[in-house]
């Protein structure tokens, strides 16, 4: 490792897919997290270090590359990388030679630039799935959950997205009951969820987590009304699915076969 570099010990117990963390820690404090506090702030790994070791993993055979971070998106923003930015360290990646593919998580919408759509729509090596995580449907929930972006923002995104990649494949993460979120407040989240038709949601019910702002806000939302919630959710969720696996029914896609029988 470079002077300075982050050192951390890596076990990898696949042949063919690699994780490898760009940087580390969080800057966003949402409301309901914990992550900032336990992580501290966000630093990332210096370019170089990580293009060794994305070519050292390629070079000893593994095939889908993951790059990782709590908000890769903001990726370079503390300084420590020279200017260059996420867009620029994923189109460097995905120019290297050799047969792979780079994926990466976990995007912040807030953070999510019309450059990095554009690296992605246009390097065949950079995989057309992206995980958007967008909590809620509702502006004054978002607010709540200190976001920073809005609906319409985020519907935006998803707009540039589609228009670049019309196939590209969407996964979210939404919570349900958080505090003071209303009927209203949930039929915008019904809404969203609905127009949006992503092709995957991982769908929460909001626990307090002790030492967040969000454990001590008012109006914390029963129970019984969060479980009624969260099924609504995943029942939109659950039809949109088969809707989208019967459409590919009769299509032809590239897969990584990583296992067999016997080992093969």
């Amino acid at each position: 490792y470079m002077e300075n570099s982050l050192k951390v010990p890596v076990v990898r117990d696949n042949k063919y897919y690699a994780y490898v963390n760009i940087m580390y820690g969080c800057n966003n404090f949402c409301t309901y997290c914990i992550v900032p506090y336990v992580r501290g702030r966000e630093k990332s790994r210096r370019p170089e270090e990580i293009y060794a070791e994305v070519k050292n993993l390629l070079n000893s055979g593994y095939k889908v590359i993951t790059l990782l971070g709590q908000n890769v998106n903001s990726y370079g923003s503390d300084g420590s990388t020279d200017g260059v930015n996420f867009a620029t360290l994923l189109d460097t990646i995905a120019n290297f030679e050799g047969d792979f593919e780079v994926r990466f998580l976990t995007s912040h919408p807030k953070d999510l630039s019309d450059e990095l759509i554009d690296v992605m729509a246009r390097n065949d090596k950079i995989s057309k799935v992206l995980h958007l995580p967008v909590q809620a449907g509702s502006n004054s929930v978002l607010k709540a959950m200190n976001r920073k972006y809005t609906v319409e923002h985020y519907r935006d995104l998803i707009k540039k997205l589609k228009d670049r990649m019309p196939n590209i494949i969407l996964s979210t993460d939404i919570i349900v009951g958080f505090p003071n979120e209303s009927e209203e407040d949930f039929a915008e989240t019904e809404k969203l969820l609905t127009d949006i038709r992503f092709n995957n949601a991982f769908i929460f019910i909001y626990s307090k987590r002790k030492g967040t702002v969000a454990e001590k806000l008012p109006n914390q939302i029963p129970l019984s009304v969060k479980h009624t919630r969260i099924y609504k959710l995943l029942g939109i969720q659950r039809e949109i699915n088969g809707q989208l696996f019967n459409a590919m029914v009769g299509t032809t896609v590239r897969v990584l076969v990583d296992g067999g029988e016997n080992g093969s």
